[in-house]
């Protein structure tokens, strides 16, 4: 296997927080017979038998999943696919959020696909959510979250995507979507 072959985190990356390369842990967990847990049961061998922390655990599970061919980039233990964009903005959470509130005020559509519900949104201490449901059984989902004391970091997510060819549709929609937002 190559280094990091299509992996989205670094082989020094893991090694550092975990103490095992990629290639370690696929060694592992093929030992454990992981390919034949569900994607719950490796989490939880990883986390309980080998102590890996909950954000680790669930990177090396994708990862392993990807490496026996379970799972794709992109694709998430449902089957269905997602993609995010992020853009980094002036101001708190608060004026992010009005400001996307506003961006999107009379919008009916996404990348030429209908809403099919009624945007939602909902707040908590650190994050600011908007989502809203699409007539292809696709959602998106907007997050605002805090970046600095000047600064939030918008990420809008494309969720449910039925083909893994959609991934680089919407990247490039919400790229050029995200370039008018500031």
């Amino acid at each position: 296997m190559r280094v990091n072959e299509g992996k989205t985190i670094s082989v020094q990356a893991v090694c550092e927080s975990t103490g095992r390369s990629w290639d370690e842990w696929f060694t592992v967990l093929n030992k454990e017979k992981a390919e034949e847990l569900s994607h719950n049961d490796i989490f939880q061998l990883l986390n309980d038998v080998y102590n890996v922390p909950g954000w680790w655990a669930q990177s090396i599970t994708v990862e392993y999943e990807r490496h026996i061919g379970r799972r794709k980039v992109g694709q998430i233990s449902d089957g269905y696919f997602h993609v995010s964009k992020s853009k980094t903005l002036n101001g708190d959470i608060d004026r992010v959020f009005t400001a996307w509130q506003n961006y999107v005020h009379d919008n009916q559509e996404f990348n030429g696909i209908a809403f099919s519900s009624e945007p939602r949104e909902s707040i908590t201490g650190k994050w600011r959510y908007w989502r809203v449901n699409l007539s292809d059984g696709s959602r998106v989902v907007v997050s605002v979250g805090i970046k600095t004391d000047t600064k939030s970091t918008l990420t809008i997510t494309s969720e449910k995507l039925a083909e893994e060819e959609a991934i680089e549709r919407w990247k490039g929609y919400w790229k050029e979507y995200l370039h008018g937002l500031s």
